[in-house]
């Protein structure tokens, strides 16, 4: 790293996931409906009032007894119940689970979910997201950055909210590629698949993630790319898990390997990176990396939509929204949060992978393929490569 991050919170999650592969946290209905929910057309009635919210792990601040305080803090304004559950790993496998249910046109028992940018188009084409509200949502009118204010796949933020951004690159335990390469970082993919790493490394099993990384390395336009430079990172990727170099392709749980001490590297996120603490690194390749967004979405049937929408609205508090990126160190899309965070911690207020230049933007390109056709062909031939 050329620069040291900041101190991290100390990581109850990480005995969480140790002990646990998926957690959840429902908290009871608190008091009145606050000022911040005022704009609601339902009842102020919030006995029946429940928000289901999925998401990934390492998303959200945990304290030291296994619960989310900021939910609970958000239940306690709204004067509602949240369930909050880290049970996506993987937005392919989310997905597929989901998607007999939607089909019928039933509720999948959630009011709120996170998905990354390149897999939001299935969820919009089917039909299977709801349009938001923006007269429940003051503060993501106002707070929302101006770079984030159109997406792609959602040019007028119709049917997604970012939730976090950042980027995807390599993370690494620093003893480890100490010990097997003689270097203090990683920073090319080159290093990544030297030999002496073999069985030692992680890929993502998310496509974009690590074809991405790949086609950027082997000098592919990620903005106008062939089915031919497609085709020869795939065939790549193959090669590397027939020869064992690649130990494995994985969901969320890569991070967790790392700091287990289960391998050197991993395809990875710098937020996860930021969570394990100093022991472990993270770079982007200097070929190229990768910027995400994840995205808060109301799925079709949410029997809670406008409840859904005001707890959005409160994590798009500058506050709270620094209190998000202090803990899960990733990009904030929110207005004020970097000034904010000044307050609340000065060093990561100056942290370049979680309030980044034009610098750190120029180094990445988001992978997303608006093509239905090519994007489900391409989903197929990485499903053969993940085993399905």
């Amino acid at each position: 790293m050329t620069d040291p991050w900041p101190p991290r919170p100390q990581l109850a999650r990480r005995t969480l996931l140790k002990n646990a592969a998926l957690t959840s946290l429902s908290l009871p209905i608190v008091g009145a409906v606050s000022a911040c929910s005022n704009n609601s057309t339902e009842s102020t009635n919030t006995a029946s009032a429940k928000v289901n919210w999925s998401n990934f792990t390492l998303y959200m601040p945990v304290d030291d007894a296994g619960a989310f305080p900021l939910v609970k803090s958000c239940a306690k304004d709204l004067g509602i119940e949240i369930s909050y559950t880290e049970d996506i790993d993987d937005n392919s496998a989310f997905f597929a689970k989901l998607k007999p249910v939607l089909d019928k046109g039933d509720s999948v028992g959630r009011d709120l979910i996170v998905v990354t940018d390149d897999f939001v188009m299935p969820w919009i084409r089917g039909g299977f997201v709801q349009e938001f509200d923006k007269t429940n949502m003051p503060n993501v009118s106002n707070n929302l950055i101006s770079s984030y204010l159109g997406a792609a796949y959602d040019p007028e933020r119709k049917f997604t909210i970012p939730w976090q951004s950042g980027f995807t690159g390599i993370g690494f335990n620093k003893q480890k590629i100490k010990e097997l390469l003689g270097v203090d970082t990683i920073t090319s993919l080159d290093q990544f698949f030297d030999p002496r790493l073999k069985g030692q490394i992680l890929m993502s099993s998310e496509m974009g993630d690590s074809i991405g990384l790949v086609m950027a390395w082997q000098g592919a336009n990620l903005d106008n790319f062939t089915d031919a430079e497609f085709s020869n990172a795939l065939s790549f990727i193959q090669k590397q898990i027939d020869s064992g170099q690649i130990q494995q392709i994985v969901g969320n749980e890569s991070a967790l390997s790392l700091e287990n001490g289960d391998v050197a590297a991993i395809v990875g996120y710098a937020g996860d990176l930021w969570q394990l603490g100093d022991e472990f690194g993270f770079e982007v390749p200097e070929s190229g990396g990768l910027v995400f967004a994840d995205n808060l979405l109301i799925p079709a049937g949410a029997e809670n939509k406008q409840w859904a929408e005001k707890v959005v609205d409160y994590f798009y508090e500058p506050n709270i929204a620094a209190e998000v990126a202090q803990y899960v160190g990733y990009v904030s899309p929110v207005v004020g949060a970097q000034e904010a965070a000044k307050q609340l911690d000065p060093e990561l207020a100056q942290n370049r992978w979680v309030f980044p230049s034009q610098e750190q933007f120029d180094l990445v390109k988001f992978f997303i393929i608006m093509d239905a056709t090519k994007d489900a062909l391409y989903r197929a031939e990485w499903q053969k490569i993940l085993g399905n």
